[in-house]
C-alpha cells in the first residue's frame, strides 16, 4: 500500500534541509510530537549527501483494531534510517526505511525536497508491505493510516519550528 503527501515550507531549500538534519530540531520536534527515549544514533552530512538514523518510542495515533492488538503495544520502538543525496543545487532526494519493533511489516519510501515558487516543497512517498497471511492488507492499511496522521503532525510541528527560526 502506498501513501503520497506534499508539504510546503515558506523557506528555501537550504533552510529546510538544515532543519531536517539538525539534531536540536529533531529532538525538539520529537518532544512536541510526544515521542520518548529519542536518540539520534547517527547524523552525518556533507555538501552532497547525508545520513540520519533516529531511534525513538512512539504511541499509536488511534485505536488499534482488535485483530492487530497482538502486534501493537502502548509504546513501540521505531528505528528510522534516512539517506539523503543532492540531485542538483535546487533539489535533494531521500530514501528511508522505518522499522517498528515487533511489527511484521516493511515500511520504506522516499522524499523529494526542492525549491518551489517562493517556498520549499517536500514530496513524500511511503510504501507499506506486510506478508502475514490473511492479515497483511489489514496491517498495511492500519500502518498507512497511522503513518499519515504521524507525518501530518510532524509536518505541522516542523513547519512551525522552521518558521520560528526566522
Amino acid at each position: 500500500m502506498k501513501l503520497e503527501l506534499e508539504h510546503v515550507y515558506e523557506r528555501d531549500l537550504d533552510s529546510v534541509l538544515a532543519a531536517f538534519l539538525d539534531e536540536q530540531h529533531i529532538l525538539e520536534k520529537n518532544q512536541r510530537i510526544g515521542s520518548r527515549n529519542v536518540k539520534v544514533a547517527e547524523l552525518r552530512r556533507d555538501d552532497e549527501a547525508a545520513k540520519l538514523v533516529l531511534e525513538r518510542e512512539v504511541t499509536v495515533s488511534g485505536k488499534v483494531p482488535g485483530i492487530l492488538a497482538s502486534f501493537q503495544r502502548e509504546w513501540n520502538h521505531v528505528r528510522q534510517e534516512e539517506h539523503w543525496f543532492r540531485k542538483d543545487e535546487n533539489e535533494w532526494h531521500c530514501e528511508f526505511r522505518v522499522r517498528i519493533e515487533g511489527v511484521p511489516a516493511k515500511i520504506q519510501g522516499n522524499m523529494r525536497l526542492f525549491n518551489g515558487d517562493n517556498a520549499c516543497v517536500n514530496q513524500v512517498s511511503l510504501q507499506v508491505r506486510c506478508d502475514v497471511p490473511m492479515l497483511g492488507k489489514t496491517i498495511a492499511r492500519y500502518l498507512i493510516d497511522d503513518s499519515r496522521e504521524k507525518i501530518e503532525k510532524e509536518y505541522s510541528i516542523s513547519r512551525s519550528l522552521i518558521q520560528a527560526r526566522g
